[in-house]
């Protein structure tokens, strides 16, 4: 994930950058009043006219319009023709291969929120290399690295410089409207993300997310991800989880994810050194909906969701039990442990006091207080895209798109996909219609967008890192 603070000075290029569409470019021009919003998207176009025998050619197209038969041409093809001829030509984008390997996000602050309620100028501003002396630039390359954020730079005292100022909430529309129709960029709520996160109580804050958005990293944070399929704690006959089963699944994976951290050959110095002083894990889940739908429960409805925070309640607090039985045997992890006994119990009280741990159970953060922990973080909802189709069940916490569905290979061909659930059912149940399933048969294209976030926030309560969650919204619902 490439991101960039909303505060940056490139903020307007960074995320025009990225649009591939058109169309889309022509709208900016047509809609915004930023005149740098308009001049990056008019660069970003290419327009080429079109030539003589083009216009003659599709304007013979258009003749065919209102004749019977139309000549032999599509409705499609001939509105297509109009199109070109009015616009006198065809638009393109430079540099269409700009990034097309990676996602991008805008990292947003609390201030720019506050910037866009109340309607105000925003200032794009970085620290003002361009007049820094010697001395000033060798403190910049020693530090900025270490910092990058423009308002811990000022309050330190060193010199920022404002390169403009934008309307908020033109800012903000352009990153709407390009999310809306370019899927891209994302947003990532900082300082949100840093009010939560442990790493606050080692002297450490999150500069960004992994690729699919779960984990909001420091610098040179590792990801170390693994997930527990929660279809096979369903006790079908009983139509509930089995939930001693559970915890002993999440005690077992706590124990092999911090083995892997020892394990694990790193890339980076950097790398190495992060991974062992904070020893990070991401425990997650996949087949959510396949355990709802086990214990007949409708995905986003009312039970549904409270057997949901059950399950991650129980998932979380065996998790951080483990992590303190570990700490007992292993130690802390190094980020936690001070020089002095003094300076230990100084990082725990801090621990135990951030966003996250202020709501986990009394007798979690006691214990942490009395023997540290082992890691310091242990949750994560990964998308699991890859390993939940590979086991047959649905990915990551999200209900399944479809029961029946055409998968693409990379020969070109198409695939029927029958959900395995479904098939397991319908041979026990031979009896019920495929396409009369009951109503705990829930798809993601059932719920509403409110639904969905309803079952994140819910689960994210309990997760001491983030979730990757695809909403699907109808078209045109802001």
């Amino acid at each position: 994930m490439i991101m960039l603070a909303d505060w940056h000075p490139d903020i307007v290029e960074f995320i025009i950058s990225k649009m591939q569409n058109p169309r889309i470019l022509r709208y900016l021009i047509e809609n915004m009043e930023d005149e740098s919003i308009i001049r990056h998207a008019k660069e970003k176009l290419k327009f080429t006219p079109l030539t003589p025998l083009e216009e003659a050619m599709y304007q013979g197209i258009v003749n065919y319009k209102n004749i019977p038969g139309l000549g032999g041409f599509s409705e499609a093809v001939i509105k297509e023709a109009e199109a070109k001829l009015r616009d006198g030509g065809t638009y393109s984008v430079h540099n269409p291969d700009f990034l097309t390997g990676a996602n991008i996000s805008v990292t947003i602050t609390n201030d720019f929120m506050e910037a866009v309620e109340k309607d105000e100028e925003y200032p794009l501003r970085f620290p003002d290399v361009e007049t820094y002396t010697p001395e000033e630039m060798a403190i910049y390359n020693e530090k900025w690295h270490k910092i990058g954020d423009v308002r811990e730079w000022e309050a330190l005292g060193y010199r920022v410089r404002t390169y403009r100022k934008i309307r908020a909430r033109e800012l903000w529309k352009l990153i709407n409207i390009c999310a809306t129709y370019a899927a891209e960029p994302g947003i990532f709520f900082i300082d949100n993300a840093n009010e939560m996160t442990n790493a606050r109580a080692y002297g450490q804050k999150v500069v960004a997310t992994n690729p699919c958005g779960e984990q909001p990293l420091a610098p040179y944070s590792v990801c170390n991800l693994a997930a527990i399929n929660l279809a096979n704690f369903a006790l079908k006959d009983q139509k509930t989880v089995d939930f001693e089963a559970l915890k002993e699944t999440v005690r077992v994976g706590v124990r092999m994810q911090d083995n892997v951290i020892d394990a694990t050959p790193y890339f980076l110095e950097e790398n190495r050194k992060q991974a062992l002083g904070e020893r990070r894990v991401g425990l997650g889940v996949m087949g959510l909906a396949d355990l709802l739908i086990y214990c007949e429960k409708e995905y986003g409805s009312k039970e549904g969701n409270e057997l949901v925070d059950k399950v991650f309640e129980t998932i979380a607090t065996t998790a951080y039990e483990t992590s303190i039985e570990l700490a007992k045997e292993r130690g802390s992890f190094p980020f936690l442990v001070g020089e002095t006994e003094e300076e230990t119990k100084r990082l725990r009280e801090a621990f135990i006091n951030t966003g996250y741990m202020k709501r986990m159970p009394e007798h979690i953060r006691q214990g942490v207080l009395e023997h540290g922990i082992r890691n310091s973080h242990l949750l994560t909802v990964a998308p699991t895209g890859s390993t939940g189709t590979m086991v047959g069940v649905a990915t990551g916490l999200e209900p399944y798109f479809s029961f029946t569905y055409y998968r693409s290979g990379r020969l070109g061909k198409f695939i029927e996909v029958k959900a395995e659930i479904v098939q397991e059912y319908l041979r026990a149940h031979p009896e019920v219609d495929e396409h009369n399933l009951p109503h705990w048969f829930v798809t993601a294209m059932d719920l509403t967008p409110e639904a969905h976030a309803d079952v994140q926030c819910i689960i994210q309560r309990w997760v001491d890192s983030s979730i990757s969650k695809t909403v699907n919204a109808p078209k045109g619902y802001t």
